[in-house]
C-alpha cells in the first residue's frame, strides 16, 4: 500500500514537472517565433527575451544557469539573424 501511495505521489510530481517544462517550451517557442517574424526592433526583441527569462525564473528557479546556457545565445543569435541582418544602413536600431 505504501508503494502505491509513493508511486501516485511520484507520478503527480512528474506530471507537474512536465507541465512546467511544457509551459516553458511554449513561452520560449512563442518568443522565438515573434523575433523571427522580423516585426520587432532590437530593443523590443531584447525586452522580450528578458521577459521570457523572468518568467522562466518563476517556472524553473533552480535551473536558471542551464536556461542561460541554452537560451541566452539562442535569443542573441535570433536577434542578430532576424533583426540586425534585416536593418538597412542608417536605419534606427
Amino acid at each position: 500500500m505504501t508503494n502505491d501511495l509513493y508511486d501516485t505521489e511520484m507520478a503527480e510530481l512528474l506530471a507537474q514537472e512536465d507541465q512546467k517544462l511544457l509551459r516553458l517550451r511554449e513561452l520560449v517557442d512563442s518568443a522565438c517565433e515573434e523575433i523571427m517574424g522580423g516585426r520587432l526592433n532590437r530593443q523590443e526583441a531584447t525586452v522580450l527575451a528578458q521577459r521570457v527569462r523572468r518568467e522562466a525564473q518563476e517556472i524553473i528557479p533552480d535551473l536558471m544557469e542551464t536556461f542561460d546556457l541554452i537560451y541566452k545565445s539562442r535569443f542573441e543569435r535570433l536577434i542578430s539573424q532576424y533583426i540586425d541582418a534585416q536593418r538597412k544602413p542608417g536605419q534606427e536600431a
